[in-house]
């Protein structure tokens, strides 16, 4: 499911420097779909936007929360990229 790449990403973002690596350099919107089909971990704007919400009422501390807000920083920093 598609959505749940969403909260896949969120557990690499944490861990997969080679990942986060391929997204920096892959050019454009299509560069970063292809990293992420390639992954296994392709989502759409809509799916991602779905499960940012569901993402953010999941945190239970301070820390998972600044996690969170970190991750979805990132990810719109790429977007705009």
């Amino acid at each position: 499911m598609t959505l749940d790449n969403v909260r896949r990403l969120f557990a690499c973002y944490k861990t997969d420097k080679e990942l986060r690596a391929k997204l920096y350099k892959a050019e454009g919107r299509e560069g970063r779909e292809a990293v992420l089909r390639e992954a296994g971990l392709y989502f759409t704007d809509a799916e991602f936007a779905e499960m940012d919400g569901v993402l953010h009422v999941k945190c239970q501390t301070h820390d998972e929360a600044e996690e969170f807000f970190a991750f979805r920083n990132w990810w719109n920093m790429l977007q705009g990229s």
